[in-house]
């Protein structure tokens, strides 16, 4: 007899249920590394601003957690040593009042020693100026006026991804200001720290400007960049200062206009505080500032177990949207205890939502967007919430499948809402077929080769992104069947490209690379629940092939693992254990594909049993999301809601085939079926 997986079911939704927060929806924190809590310290120290003693000591609990076995930070804590994170954490917990002889810096000091701080990859040499522990002359110049460039022109910033253009807006700015701490005798004993041995007047800052360490690296600078490098150096040192006044002048603008639009938060912390830095420069009394800083508080998680963590981005909405699915899913195969509370949170969650689409331009008009290079967000929703003023194409696709897939009894979406997300993310679709995040690509060109981050990858311009392409072909296939009139044509072309590119772009062994999470089998879940929403059916070869994928990776106990170095190999490596989310997904994938081996998915839904604790829970373990190649993410509500997706696709599907009385065999998909 196959395995009865409702009483695992209903206790991972109660769960599920339980976690909601005071304002009855969902949100996890989304985990990351050291850096932004060590740049909120430094930033804060440049400010001239102080911390209270709790919030000092939640500093080195944070610090504390997050350090490797050896003492030492990196990009994330499964992996080795980075002298950026390392540099980094060191000022800031010196900066905080730690002394230089504490133990806990021991480890770091002997680094310092054997690693030359002087090659620090580019954002640790900005960051070590802006504390006057580098000379500005060793930073490779970032010209304010290179957005007086030609906007045709593939090398605008206007062109660049969203996150990198606002970063290299701040980053622009701190270094035509030359902004850098005030000295004192604090920044006396951390350049002898730092630079151990040797005298700081002495270092030769400026023939560093190329040295990198490169186990930092991931994109060494190319010699086209170099050679880039070398022009815009050359620049620094004609530029008309009145130009570069003025132009300065501009970005400060466009920064207030950038924190107006996102409820004084911008697009992350990465450039907001590269943002704040710069106002503060001009006027530390600017109201806008000083609402940014009241603000900044919103990025921030802490608590006494784990400290001060800054966060790279706020989930509330991916996550609320992601929870409603997968409780719709389950609503029908929990036990009757259950049901009641879960009802209350679709309906809370359901209601919550709906008032997170942006209903129109968040200030001033369409015509101020194009100005700021971004699309006009009505219609959309975003990753955090409605207050962000950032919309996400996967995030409004999302939010469309939770109201449309949600019980009819509980909810009923407004037809002129879906018609002004599905306008949104109709303006994501780039050429070849695929979706981008935030907007569609706005350059042919390619410009990896002129990452200046040379700890990320594919951070340059927006790309199609496979994830992102099939939620928003779930979303519009779901349209489509629900309004089959509602902007009939434009949907159906969407449809259409979009499946081509899916269809295209997948690997010879049959998965789909993943750049939002770890790796292959994320991907590969999003390749075939993309396909099979346009109709493809499970006997289709991309479908059989994207399963024999899945199922040549399902360990022995019934789990799956993938190890995040698949992120850099570009091919799946084995983890060497099971990890709920990475079985979730795969899970998701062959049932949604209705694969025939029923036994293997039994056998993954009694490990997911297994893996299970009392409380409903599901163990933490290696993170599991990751953008921009090198940077790990721990979404903190994946392992709640995936394995209640997966397992009530399974009990689906379980009692369907006993319902048959037959052997689970292969059938058609009933999403096929409907089209």
């Amino acid at each position: 007899m196959t395995f009865d997986a409702s009483d695992v079911l209903s206790r991972g939704t109660r769960r599920l249920v339980e976690l909601r927060n005071e304002e009855r929806h969902w949100e996890g924190e989304d985990i990351w590394n050291s850096m932004l809590a060590a740049q909120y310290a430094m930033a804060w120290h440049i400010m001239g601003r102080s911390f209270s003693e709790e919030r000092r000591e939640r500093f080195f609990t944070q610090f504390r957690h997050e350090q490797l076995a050896n003492g030492l930070w990196g990009m994330h804590r499964f992996g080795e040593p980075s002298l950026f994170v390392t540099t980094l954490v060191y000022v800031a917990c010196r900066t905080l009042g730690m002394r230089a002889d504490d133990p806990f810096l021991a480890p770091a000091r002997r680094f310092f020693a054997d690693e030359d701080v002087l090659a620090i990859p580019s954002w640790g040499k900005a960051w070590l100026a802006l504390m006057n522990l580098y000379g500005w002359e060793g930073v490779n110049a970032v010209p304010p006026e290179a957005w007086l460039l030609p906007e045709r022109m593939p090398l605008h910033p206007g062109n660049y991804y969203c996150h990198t253009r606002l970063i290299y807006m701040g980053m622009a700015s701190v270094f035509a200001l030359r902004l850098q701490a005030r000295p004192s005798a604090l920044t006396d004993a951390l350049r002898a720290e730092l630079y151990p041995g040797r005298r700081f007047a002495e270092l030769d800052f400026r023939g560093s400007r190329h040295r990198l360490r490169e186990a930092d690296l991931w994109a060494p600078p190319t010699p086209l960049l170099r050679a880039m490098y070398e022009a815009v150096n050359l620049f620094e040192r004609v530029h008309p200062r009145g130009l570069r006044q003025r132009q300065l002048t501009k970005l400060r603008e466009q920064m207030r206009w950038e924190l107006r639009s996102s409820d004084y938060t911008c697009l992350s912390p990465v450039n907001g505080l590269l943002f704040m830095l710069t106002l503060w420069a001009e006027d530390p009394g600017d109201p806008v500032l000083r609402r940014q800083i009241e603000r900044f508080e919103g990025w921030i998680w802490e608590d006494d177990q784990e400290g001060l963590r800054v966060c790279g981005a706020r989930s509330a909405t991916w996550d609320t949207s992601f929870a409603l699915q997968a409780l719709s899913l389950a609503r029908p195969y929990v036990d009757t205890s259950t049901r009641g509370a879960l009802d209350v949170a679709l309906t809370e969650g359901l209601a919550w939502l709906s008032t997170q689409q942006i209903q129109g331009p968040v200030i001033d008009d369409a015509t101020a967007y194009r100005r700021a290079y971004r699309l006009d967000p009505t219609g959309g929703f975003c990753f955090a919430g409605v207050w962000h003023g950032w919309p996400v194409s996967d995030c409004t696709a999302e939010a469309v499948c939770a109201f449309l897939e949600a019980p009819r009894d509980l909810w009923t979406v407004e037809r002129d809402r879906v018609e002004a997300a599905i306008r949104f993310l109709l303006q994501c679709q780039n050429d070849d077929g695929g979706f981008g995040s935030y907007e569609a690509r706005k350059t042919r060109f390619q410009l990896e080769w002129m990452n200046p981050a040379e700890m990320f990858g594919d951070s340059m311009t927006e790309l199609s992104y496979y994830e992102c392409t099939a939620s928003n072909l779930v979303a519009l296939c779901e349209v489509r069947e629900r309004y089959p009139d509602l902007l009939a044509d434009e949907v159906a072309a969407a449809i259409e490209r979009a499946e081509r590119y899916l269809r295209c772009s997948q690997n010879a062994d049959g998965s789909w690379d993943g750049a939002w999470g770890v790796a292959f089998i994320y991907g590969t879940l999003f390749g075939i629940r993309g396909l099979l929403a346009a109709g493809a059916s499970t006997d289709d070869s991309a479908i059989r092939r994207a399963c024999a994928f899945l199922r040549s990776h399902q360990r022995g106990d019934g789990s799956w693992g993938e190890h995040w170095r698949s992120c850099l190999t570009g091919r799946y490596e084995e983890l060497g254990h099971g990890h709920v989310v990475q079985t979730a997904w795969a899970m998701q994938a062959l049932l949604q594909a209705e694969d025939p081996d029923f036994e293997a998915l039994a056998r993954g839904a009694r490990w997911l049993e297994q893996m299970q604790g009392a409380d409903g829970d599901w163990p933490e373990q290696e993170f599991a999301g990751v953008f921009f190649r090198t940077a790990l993410i721990e979404y903190r509500l994946y392992r709640r809601f995936f394995p209640v997706w997966a397992l009530a696709l399974y009990e689906e599907r379980r009692r369907r085939e006993m319902a048959q009385d037959v052997r689970p065999r292969e059938t058609t998909h009933p999403a096929a079926e409907a089209q």
